[in-house]
This record gives C-alpha cells, structure tokens and sequence, in this order.
C-alpha cells in the first residue's frame, strides 16, 4: 500500500523520482500542496508558493497529475443505465444531470464500473488552473476532481477527509467540498465516516496512475505529439549538416584514394613502356609507340586479323553487299571498296562497325556506277 514517506528528497533523487502530484488552490495564488511518487509510494506533502521557484526540479520527463480544488470542481455520479459506456459519457459531457451553470463552462466525463463520473468546471478555472501549472514549469498529464481522492463510501454513508487544508465530502451521488453547511444541505442525517491518511495515500497514488476523471478532455485535450512538432528542428537542421559534411569528405577522401591509385596505375604503366621505348615521356606517347610497334608485327587491335574479320561480319546479314576490292595500309587502316543495289545497306555495314567501335569513314558524296549498284570507298581501322 502507497504510504507518506517522512522527509524532503534530496536533489540528485528528486530528479529521478517517478512523477508529481500537485493540490492546487482554493484561490489564485493561495499555496499548493505537492507529493512526489515514488516506487515506495507517496512522499511527505509539501507546501509550494506560486511564483516562487519550482522545489521540485526538472519535470519535463515525470508524469504530473494536477489536483483542482472541489469548491471549483464537484463531481456527480450517476447511473450509466442500459447505454454504452462511450454513449452514455457523451451524453453526459452535452447534458450533466445537476450541474447547471451560467457562466461558460467545460464539462468532463467519464464511465467507472455502472456509473457516470461528470465534473463541471467554469472555463475561466480551466484557464487559470493550466496557466498557474505552466508558470511553474508543469504541463499536467492529467487534471482531475480533489474530492476524488476520497473512496466510494458505503450506501447510505457520506466520507469526509482533508488534503492539503482542503476539506472533501463524498456520498454516493456526489463528491463536493467539505463544508459543515454543504455537508448538511446535501447529505442530511448519513452517516459520516472519516477517511484516514492511509487510505487517502492510496486514493492518491491510484489516481497517479490511472486517473478516474480527467478533466483534460475536449478543449483542454493535451495536444497529441505530432512529427512536426515533436523534434527539435534547429537540432535536425545541424544533425543533417553534419552528416552532409561528412557524405562530403568520404566523397573528397575516396575520389582523393582513387586519383592516388590511378597515378599510381599510371607511373606504373609508363614505367613499363619506358623498359620498352626510353623514349617515351608520357602516357600517349607510349600508347603511340606501342601501336606502331604492334602494326609492325601486324598484330594488336590495329592489326589486319583483327579488322578485316569486323568487316566481314558487319557483311554477313547482308547478302546483296558485295566487296569489290580491299586493300591494307600500314597505319593500320583497311581500305575496301563495297557495292549494293540499295543504300541502305552500305549504311547498315557502317551503323554495325561504328557500334562495334571501330572508326569508319566514307566519302561525302556516294553515286551509282554503270551497273546501278550503289558504289562507295570505305576506311575501317581502330580507334
């Protein structure tokens, strides 16, 4: 069972303590009452003046139940009766039986067991009560009724109590402030019984936990925590510009390893060629050398084994070409001579050599010869 716990927390615990819960005042800027929860129960009370600094540190990470005071706040119970526990709070919270009011008010409701819990509370407390809490750095999870802190009593029984200096009552219709002239308006002759801090305790810490009546419902719903509002923005903004950097250097530091390895590649190959050709100073150079040195031998990509078997397989899907002549240079160029009864088939030779990579030319002008064949004088060799 939740018990109160003798003494003030010291500072480095009261930052990992489990939550609060704060008794609001009866008047704007009377003293609060505060109890903090822990995983032992409930800890001695505290008094808080508003305006004063917050005693009880960092709460952004605790969960905080607001208690408001029953003069503000009475609650009604009635029968839920054969409606839906969702209809009949819905009902209730458009029509509360009792609790009629002229000044603007919000309405909460809530089904516990086969009754209605509603509470009505002037609009112009909701706002006080939210602006006291936010001034001193509380955003409530939950508001709920003082005079709930008090158990159902017994039919025919009205329980009384106190928290914080605030006197409760509550029979089995209603809960409300525990005024002897209010007690005896509503109750009449029931017994009273009192409600000891024990059991208070434990009212308390279970409303920590699972409130019976919240009044931030409606309006006053907390806001629901939205993508667009939950992250820190300027710290995703800087989360992302250091991780745009960082792409940035393992691009600069990979192309910087690449272009190294690439000279290196390259020193190497010079090397080579210089074994080869001293007389080589760079790259074309030997590239140049080792060409004409491979058309000596009539080998390599330049060589007529190499490009004369191109030219005859870009010949081969065309059986109307015919080859007329042929002719071998020594700078690695094959000269040939192609006829056909239609154009298109010389440029489909040539469309398949430029594809397989070889360099092609032909003269700018192409006229037919005694015959009517379409005659034209080809270059092929390597690039």
């Amino acid at each position: 069972m939740a018990r109160f716990t003798p003494s003030l927390p010291e500072p480095d615990e009261a930052d990992s303590a489990a939550g609060l819960i704060v008794l609001l005042g009866e008047q704007p800027r009377d003293a609060w009452r505060w109890w903090r929860v822990t995983a032992d129960g409930l800890e001695s009370e505290h008094r808080h003046t508003p305006g004063a600094d917050a005693p009880w540190g960092d709460a952004e990470h605790s969960r905080v139940v607001a208690l408001v005071p029953a003069v503000s706040a009475p609650v009604r119970f009635a029968p839920r009766g054969d409606m839906p526990a969702a209809q009949a709070v819905a009902a209730a919270r458009l029509a509360p039986a009792g609790l009629a009011s002229d000044r603007p008010a919000h309405v909460a409701a809530a089904a516990e067991g086969d009754r209605i819990l509603t509470c009505r509370a002037a609009q112009s407390d909701m706002d006080l009560w939210l602006a006291e809490l936010a001034t001193a750095g509380l955003d409530a999870d939950a508001l709920v009724p003082a005079v709930l802190a008090l158990p159902a009593p017994a039919p025919g029984e009205v329980a009384l109590g106190e928290i914080g200096g605030q006197s409760l009552a509550r029979s089995a219709e209603a809960a409300f402030a525990g005024e002897a002239e209010m007690v005896d308006a509503l109750a009449g002759d029931a017994p009273r019984v009192d409600i000891g801090p024990d059991l208070l305790a434990d009212r308390l810490a279970a409303i920590w936990r699972q409130p019976p009546l919240d009044l931030r419902q409606g309006a006053y719903a907390r806001p629901r925590v939205s993508f667009f509002r939950l992250p820190d923005w300027a710290g995703l903004a800087r989360m992302a510009a250091v991780l745009a950097l960082l792409g940035f250097l393992i691009l600069v530091v990979e192309i910087i390893r690449l272009e190294l390895d690439s000279t290196a590649l390259e020193d190497e190959a010079l090397l080579a060629a210089q074994q080869r050709f001293p007389a080589v100073t760079d790259l074309a150079s030997a590239e140049a050398q080792v060409n004409a040195e491979l058309l000596r031998r009539g080998a390599g990509g330049a060589s007529f084994e190499a490009v004369a078997p191109a030219v005859f397989a870009a010949m081969q899907p065309l059986p109307s070409l015919q080859l007329r002549s042929l002719g071998w240079q020594g700078d690695g160029t094959l000269a040939i001579r192609a006829a056909a009864p239609r154009v298109e088939d010389i440029n489909s030779m040539l469309i398949a050599l430029q594809a397989d990579g070889w360099e092609v030319t032909v003269p700018p002008e192409i006229a037919p010869d005694a015959t009517g064949a379409t005659v034209v004088d080809i270059t092929v060799r390597a690039p």
